[in-house]
């Protein structure tokens, strides 16, 4: 039997091969991953439309960010990266059906994040998702959201005011929701896309 550890490689070395431009690798790729997310969500979204349109959304998502993987990083917490975020979409969208969901979704990235190394992975996929940023974005945005720092200590650090520190949160965060959403941009380097 293949272990999860062999499976997520084997995911890992298709997406290699399909920004290589390989099509048949790719089309596995989406095989497996819609499998993983039909498994994992049968029990979580209980109407099979509703079911269906959130792992459909997952995979365009996935496709439309596939630029952004990095083949020597984690494949798991880049592509669980994208289906939270999507299942935040769905909870928005569907209101208050399926509500319970959102609690379930905390799951996704978290699947296999007991040790310092899967801890590490994790932080891989966010990097992920920061690439599409520019540095003075991505290093703001950082100190904001995940060091927790406030306006004032960035502004202090950075020697910006504290209102552009606002701007700049703001809009890194749209940013990043309209690359990664159904509405972005398909297969665009995300560090020559206008800002």
């Amino acid at each position: 039997m293949v272990g999860k550890q062999e499976i997520w490689e084997v995911l890992s070395e298709r997406m290699r091969r399909a920004q290589e431009g390989d099509a048949r690798e790719y089309e596995l790729l989406l095989t497996k991953c819609r499998e993983i997310l039909s498994n994992y969500l049968s029990q979580k979204v209980k109407d099979w439309e509703d079911r269906e349109d959130l792992i459909q959304d997952i995979l365009i998502g996935m496709h439309k960010a596939k630029i952004t993987y990095r083949p020597d990083r984690p494949f798991a917490p880049w592509f669980f990266s994208i289906a939270r975020y999507k299942t935040i979409d769905y909870i928005r969208k569907t209101g208050t059906r399926d509500r319970f969901v959102f609690a379930e979704m905390e799951e996704f990235p978290q699947e296999e994040t007991t040790s310092p190394e899967d801890e590490w992975a994790l932080a891989q996929g966010l990097e992920s998702w920061l690439s599409v940023l520019d540095p003075r974005q991505k290093q703001i945005l950082t100190m904001a959201k995940l060091e927790g720092k406030s306006v004032r200590e960035i502004s202090q650090s950075t020697g910006l005011s504290e209102s552009n520190v606002k701007v700049i949160v703001h809009r890194s965060i749209e940013k990043m929701r309209r690359f990664f959403s159904e509405s972005g941009r398909t297969g665009e380097d995300p560090n020559t896309s206008k800002k």
